[in-house]
């Protein structure tokens, strides 16, 4: 569960900063947050790092127990960093909220994804087939996921404190990822957060069967946002 854990971390982490080795001269900003978001729809899929399913099949079978479930705004990751983005005033009204207004870092050093700006109020994960005898068909499954996000919230708060925290240390992870448990994210109700999460289970489920995975995000301002993913074929610890 840990080396899975730190691999999808890592995958979730990609891209968000690092060092670009060529000579490049980029402008200085004000804001280290560049692009705000306000999603309008929310999409899911189940992917396993082991396995491939073969083309067609349904459902998708993964036989290792290792899968995740990703979300974001569309099924194409592009256009879930694009669409749905503030107009410049609005980004000029929520910089001043967030006190996002004297990075004066470089461009390359800003955050390369959109975030939200409204504090999210809970996610919530469930199974349209029984995980185990304290999990049935659609009750919660926050207990049993790992949430991995980005957040600058703590990073806006000193402001531009890119100190990780003890937990992330250990984890490697620096101050804008995130990995705990769905239930203890809703403790934490985040707002600076991209739309881009990964779920990934700390127990298979007891029997080998098929799941629909649905995840349901809402925020303080009532806004919710659902998706399921396509049929995926698990293999439990009863076989």
């Amino acid at each position: 569960m840990k080396l899975q854990l730190l691999m999808c971390a890592g995958l979730l982490c990609m891209g968000l900063s690092g060092c670009n080795k060529e000579v490049t001269r980029f402008p200085k900003s004000d804001h280290y947050i560049l692009r705000y978001q306000n999603p309008s729809s929310m999409y899911a899929e189940t992917k396993s790092a082991a396995d491939t399913p073969p083309i067609g099949s349904t459902p998708a079978k993964v036989t290792d127990g290792h899968f995740v479930v990703y979300t974001r705004p569309y099924s194409s990751p592009a256009l879930s960093e694009s669409k749905d983005l503030v107009d410049d005033a609005t980004f000029e009204t929520l910089a001043e909220r967030f006190g996002d207004t004297h990075f004066g870092g470089t461009t390359i050093d800003c955050l390369s994804v959109p975030v939200m700006y409204v504090q999210t109020e809970s996610v919530n994960i469930v199974s349209d087939n029984d995980y185990d005898a304290d999990h049935p068909a659609g009750s919660s499954l926050n207990d049993l996921f790992v949430i991995q996000y980005k957040c600058v919230d703590n990073i806006l708060k000193k402001p531009y404190d890119f100190e990780p925290t003890d937990e992330q240390q250990k984890w490697g992870l620096p101050a804008w990822c995130f990995a705990e448990k769905v239930s203890d994210f809703n403790l934490r109700r985040p707002t600076l957060l991209q739309f881009n999460f990964i779920f990934s289970p700390v127990t298979d489920p007891e029997r080998s069967g098929i799941h629909r995975f649905t995840i349901t995000w809402a925020n303080i301002e009532g806004k919710v946002l659902s998706a399921t993913t396509q049929p995926v074929q698990l293999v439990g610890k009863s076989l």
